[in-house]
């Protein structure tokens, strides 16, 4: 939210450079470059990347991203900074979209840079882009963290928040669950690996219970894109021994996870919810998929997933939100509708949050196997191509310009969004090479 000062930057750089330079009101910025001679012709690039970054730090830094410089440390082949995340995602596209507008030995087509804001949040720089200001006919996304990776195609996303009044009855005296143990994860990258889902582990030993009793104080998961990996909720009514025969069913069912579950059963005390609100809220735990819905056809590669991301018992209110995904828009469209009927039924308020489209993978590519061809001529090896069960900005921007031809890249980058964050300087100056190879190959 604080790209302004970057924006006009650029601006300034591709006037410096005599180049059409363009500025939208969310600061987007779009500077052109003519083809080189012979190439007047050839299909037309869009070279891009957004330019703002994850602002993290440690934890004994006084960094102050608002006003302080970041500080690059070189450090056996990388670049780091200093306490700080370093920017690299995806300040390294912009970088080298500058490089090659400033080029004087360039050959290639006419290309624009086209650089976008606010991408880490919520992806409004490219979700508003006006549906008239790219001209191309190929499309370069430079968003990519692993060398050797063409990216064609990546998951669309939904989000739906649902806040129900809690009912509760006077304070019992019962038993506190604790569920500890899963690996977490990204519920996007990691969604098909088994690491298990902690609201679905406790739901399973509710369920293991069976007989009458009332649950309150739920609370497990944080974020829409990690996949809860712990949680707690109180249990009245049932016995000791009754609960530890649910422990012992609910491990066995979970036996095969990752991870070391472990269930712990401790005394405790506190409000319960209301009979009534126990059952519905363990109907929507149990009817609500949780993990991959649906494979692309014939290959490993997850096409839709669904994420029950937090369950939070909070200010007198259930408060839940459930993250959805796929690289299919219309398979995404079905499961919203089926977890949206789940929460018709069993009566619970909700609403629909952000949504962003998916990038589809096209069959009809003239980009791809040209990038496959020259890479495997560059490198000699083959590009590993694939479809990332995670958002990117290429879903909006197709569905804005469902004309482009489009495929993502980039060097080696770990730890993006901390103060572990690294790119590697060869692997940033043989993706820059062969990135000038590919434009030149395009006629």
């Amino acid at each position: 939210k604080h790209e302004k000062q970057v924006s006009d930057y650029l601006i300034k750089t591709g006037k410096e450079l005599n180049l059409d330079s363009y500025q939208d009101e969310n600061l987007n910025v779009i500077l052109k470059r003519p083809a080189s001679q012979g190439y007047e012709n050839a299909p037309k690039v869009i070279i891009q990347g957004h330019m703002d970054m994850v602002a993290s730090k440690t934890e004994d830094s006084n960094h102050d991203f608002t006003k302080d410089p970041i500080i690059p440390v070189i450090e056996d082949g990388y670049l780091k900074a200093k306490d700080t995340s370093l920017g690299a995602d995806n300040g390294i596209a912009v970088a080298m979209g500058l490089a090659l507008l400033e080029d004087e030995s360039y050959l290639g087509p006419a290309i624009s840079m086209l650089v976008t804001t606010d991408e880490e949040t919520s992806m409004t720089g490219a979700l508003n882009l006006a549906y008239d200001i790219l001209d191309g006919e190929y499309f370069i996304n430079l968003d990519s963290e692993e060398e050797g990776i063409l990216t064609v195609g990546s998951a669309g996303g939904s989000t739906i928040f649902v806040d129900e009044k809690i009912h509760q009855t006077s304070s019992k005296e019962g038993y506190k669950i604790l569920v500890k143990g899963l690996l977490g994860g990204h519920s996007g990258i990691e969604i098909n690996d088994n690491r298990g889902n902690a609201i679905k582990v406790i739901g399973s030993f509710l369920d293991n219970i069976g007989g009458d009793f009332t649950i309150g104080e739920f609370n497990s998961g944080n974020l829409d894109n990690v996949i809860p990996s712990e949680g707690i909720v109180k249990v009245y009514g049932p016995s000791l021994d009754t609960l530890e025969n649910a422990k012992e069913k609910t491990l066995e069912e979970f036996d095969g996870i990752k991870g070391d579950l472990e269930i712990l059963i401790e005394e405790d005390k506190g409000d319960s919810y209301s009979k009534e609100l126990t059952d519905r809220l363990l109907n929507i735990i149990r009817k609500i998929p949780t993990g991959v819905n649906t494979m692309m056809g014939g290959s490993h590669t997850v096409e839709s997933s669904n994420n029950l991301a937090y369950i939070k018992d909070e200010k007198g209110h259930i408060k839940s939100e459930i993250s959805l995904r796929s690289s299919n828009n219309d398979r995404l469209t079905e499961l919203k509708e089926k977890i949206t009927r789940i929460l018709d039924e069993e009566g619970f308020l909700y609403e629909i949050g952000s949504e962003y489209p998916g990038w589809e993978y096209k069959e009809d590519s003239k980009l791809r196997p040209l990038a496959q061809e020259v890479y495997k001529k560059f490198e000699g090896k083959d590009f590993e191509t694939i479809v990332i069960h995670a958002g990117l900005e290429c879903g909006a921007i197709y569905e804005k310009y469902p004309n482009l031809d489009i495929i993502s890249i980039g060097p080696n980058i770990s730890g993006a969004h901390s103060p572990k964050e690294q790119v590697e300087i060869a692997s940033v100056e043989r993706v820059y090479d062969y990135l000038k190879e590919l434009l030149k190959s395009i006629k």
